[in-house]
């Protein structure tokens, strides 16, 4: 038999031999038994259509193992490694943030939460507390849980429905939350005693059950966060401080001043027309005042207007002593180019309780990484408040993050909003949302 493409068929009779064999088209019984395979079973053959469906099919396999390997390895990143964890539940807390709401798959999959108010004692007097923890039992090492001391502001926040979802969507994502105020917060001033109220309540917090001692940090916002700061320089609790993220707030309180009093921030080393808002002129003024004597401090506080910030007629002016005279003129803005004059027309008491207000007396004392947060259209703080921090810690040489944004409203997201810049400083917030969750992940 010759495979190449013929076959001699012979009739059994031997003595025909010299007769020319018949010549037949091979056929795959033919070419099955040339090769060793059994006659009778017929090779399929595919046309070029069911080869691509058979690539199709085997492309989709591998495809499929591909995706479930990436699942694989995605559930171990985002449950066991600390980095995936803090990731993860920075993704759930996020829109809390920019929607200033509980989002719903953060209802749904994240902890059962309950809310206790307590108090304690500090040299600011008594400290109210609005605890938002999850109900789920702490994970099996031992103060494995990460706590946050919130300061909010001036004024009375603890029922404000922003801050209350922050709360506890922060809870839900697995925090132990301390929101904390005290009468001179809530009666719009600010006072360095505030400090100690803050260490107070870093110092509760480390004793909650579950919550580990080196895993507590703070968040301040606005004028909270500068004396938060104050606050993270304390012996008691800055070494083993988490982290503190300061959302708005200002750097400096005498070069605040000089800007309130120019009505005009300094921006790359241009003068830039800048007006505050009436609530950081009214605390400011209510801080000043309670260095002067009664009588000038009176006056000031009277001529306070929750709308426009500061106003004193004629006759009020001319009863003031010449520093709250030039306190006044710097709060209202209304002798630009007298400021550095009146900055240093202002009394002892007044000078130093500037320093004493100012995160920039303590920063070489904070020890625990610095969160920096501000909005360049911010009318309550100059944003170049944050600059000049950020140059500072810069040149220390500390562990710190900046970022500006362009979507809050001093601390609250701006609505009308295009999906470009929630976007944008959306990702930026993610990134500093899930370092600040590391202690507890």
């Amino acid at each position: 038999m010759d495979i190449g493409g013929t076959v001699e068929i012979h009739d059994g009779n031997d003595g025909n031999a010299g007769e020319t064999p018949a010549q037949l088209p091979d056929t795959p019984n033919s070419m099955a038994a040339g090769m060793g395979q059994q006659p009778g079973i017929p090779i399929p053959k595919q046309s070029g259509r069911g080869q691509w469906r058979q690539l199709a099919r085997g492309g989709r396999i591998w495809l499929c193992r591909a995706l479930l390997a990436l699942l694989l390895v995605g559930g171990i990143f985002f449950s066991l490694v600390p980095e995936g964890r803090a990731a993860a539940r920075a993704a759930l807390l996020l829109p809390a943030l920019i929607t200033q709401s509980e989002p719903a798959p953060l209802v749904l999959a994240g902890d059962p939460i309950h809310h206790t108010q307590a108090t304690i004692n500090s040299r600011d007097g008594t400290v109210y507390l609005d605890i938002y923890a999850p109900t789920t039992a702490p994970p099996p090492i031992p103060g494995a849980r990460e706590g946050v001391v919130v300061i909010s502001g001036v004024g009375d926040n603890r029922q404000v429905p922003q801050l209350v979802n922050l709360l506890q969507a922060m809870a839900r994502s697995g925090l132990v939350v301390m929101a904390l105020t005290t009468q001179t917060l809530m009666d719009y001033d600010l006072a360095p005693a505030t400090s100690d109220a803050i260490v107070q309540a870093v110092l509760a917090l480390r004793h909650y059950p579950g919550v580990g001692p080196s895993r507590v940090g703070i968040l301040g916002f606005s004028a909270g966060g500068s004396v938060a700061c104050i606050a993270a320089a304390d012996p008691r609790i800055r070494d083993s401080l988490a982290f503190i993220t300061l959302f708005g707030s200002y750097y400096d309180a005498r070069t605040l001043l000089r800007d309130f009093g120019r009505r005009a921030q300094d921006v790359d080393g241009q003068l830039v027309h800048w007006t505050p808002n009436a609530v950081p002129v009214q605390v400011l003024t209510n801080a000043i005042a309670d260095t002067l004597p009664n009588g000038d401090g009176d006056i000031l506080r009277g001529g306070i207007n929750t709308t426009t910030g500061l106003s004193l007629s004629p006759l009020d002016q001319a009863q003031l002593s010449p520093p709250a005279l030039a306190a006044y003129h710097l709060l209202v803005g209304d002798e630009p180019q007298q400021v550095e004059a009146n900055l240093a027309a202002l009394s002892p008491a007044m000078q130093t309780l500037l320093v004493n207000l100012s995160p920039s007396s303590v920063i070489t004392q904070v020890h625990a990484p610095i969160y920096l947060l501000h909005d360049r259209n911010d009318v309550f703080v100059p944003f170049t408040q944050s600059r000049a921090f950020d140059a500072a810690l810069t040149t220390l040489g500390h562990q710190h993050r900046y970022a500006e944004f362009s979507i809050f409203q001093h601390v609250e997201v701006r609505t009308g909003l295009g999906i470009g810049p929630l976007l944008r400083d959306g990702v930026t917030l993610y990134l500093l949302l899930t370092d600040m969750l590391q202690p507890g992940s």
